[in-house]
């Protein structure tokens, strides 16, 4: 099957997350059982490919800005519709992990006027907003884009609602984020350091974390925090309270880091903390539990019943206090990491193997081919 992913922004310094992460993810999945997966998305200008990267083909169009606001949502990928309406014409189906942007809605559009199925994977980035171009996007284009989906796979019932509230559906599938199982690393030899992985966003929270790591600095003597992300709004409050906090070089923000040196930093960490609210599925905390790296986070998140059902990571109240009193539990009980680590590789084995993931996609992917050949 010829399958074309298209997600708004791909970059070296991973700063469109998640969505990302998962769609390459995905591509990678379904590369290995066989088909032939394109990766579309934005980037910038210095960084345009059209590569083989992990068993598909990724390519990538130079963005430019069409209003001083917006976000990733007014950027504009020069060539990359013009690409997809040639591409397309080659494609069985079309997977547009959707966001209210100038990527993601025109490809889906493009798809609906070429009778070519597609899936929307919103990745909780399309809710019920009162925003002005929130509504503008939503009357042009959302709508249409939802309503002739295929399917809609959604990461939880919260999700689903949101999108309800927009446009009605003709399949909506559960799906999660997924990661490749992996043997469990050692827990020995690591670093004494405690990481912070996310965009500096409001939503994640960096200004906690660094609270945290002030509350922690006579408790955990010898510890290092280190923060990496881009800077995404909260980069000048960081540096400001990382110099208040009068840590030294034991709280230092290392800037962006790129997606591929990921996994090697969250390997590295004793111990990961995710301060963020109202995030659905962090890819992060899958990442560092794939890498056995105890998790702390906050009772906002989708999953966090799942990582509470499985053991996999402490889920606090989000509060400076109590991420720090996780973290300190997390170094001084080895039982508690080891359960953490144990929960973890149960949550993943279980839940969250990419191969499952895949194999769930495949079986979408066809019915959706097959409904619009009887439609």
């Amino acid at each position: 099957m010829r399958i074309a992913h298209v997600v708004t922004y791909a970059s070296a310094n991973g700063a469109f997350g998640g969505p990302t992460r998962v769609a390459f993810a995905q591509a990678e999945a379904l590369a290995r059982q066989g088909h032939a997966v394109t990766v579309y998305a934005g980037t910038p200008r210095a960084e345009c490919v059209d590569m083989p990267q992990d068993g598909y083909r990724l390519r990538t169009f130079p963005v430019r800005r069409l209003a001083p606001f917006g976000g990733f949502a007014t950027l504009w990928p020069t060539g990359l519709q013009r690409a997809l309406r040639s591409d397309l014409e080659r494609t069985d189906v079309a997977h547009i992990h959707l966001a209210r942007d100038l990527t993601t809605l025109p490809a889906a559009l493009h798809a609906d006027m070429m009778r070519l199925p597609y899936v929307v994977q919103p990745h909780g980035m399309v809710d019920a907003s009162s925003r002005p171009l929130a509504r503008a996007l939503d009357a042009i284009a959302t709508r249409r884009a939802l309503r002739n989906a295929r399917t809609w796979l959604v990461l939880t019932d919260a999700e689903r609602s949101e999108l309800a509230a927009l446009a009605s559906a003709r399949r909506v599938v559960s799906i999660p984020n997924g990661v490749d199982p992996q043997p469990l690393p050692t827990a020995e030899g690591r670093p004494d350091e405690v990481l912070f992985l996310a965009r500096l966003h409001e939503r994640k929270r960096p200004l906690a974390f660094i609270e945290m790591a002030r509350m922690l600095s006579e408790r955990l003597p010898t510890t290092t925090f280190r923060l990496f992300g881009p800077d995404e709004g909260e980069g000048a409050a960081v540096t400001r309270a990382i110099s208040e906090a009068g840590m030294g070089d034991r709280l230092v923000w290392e800037g962006a880091l790129a997606p591929s040196e990921t996994a090697k930093a969250l390997a590295a960490a004793r111990v990961y903390v995710l301060p963020a609210v109202n995030e659905v599925f962090p890819m992060s905390i899958l990442e560092a539990f794939s890498a056995g790296t105890p998790v702390v986070t906050t009772s906002s998140l989708g999953i966090a019943p799942e990582c509470e059902r499985y053991g996999a990571a402490l889920v606090t109240d989000g509060s400076p206090a109590g991420l720090a009193d996780a973290v300190q539990s997390i170094y001084s009980s080895p039982s508690r990491r080891h359960e953490l680590r144990e929960g973890a590789r149960r949550y993943i084995a279980e839940e969250l193997d990419i191969a499952g993931v895949a194999e769930t996609l495949e079986h979408e992917y066809e019915l959706a081919c097959a409904g619009l050949r009887h439609a």
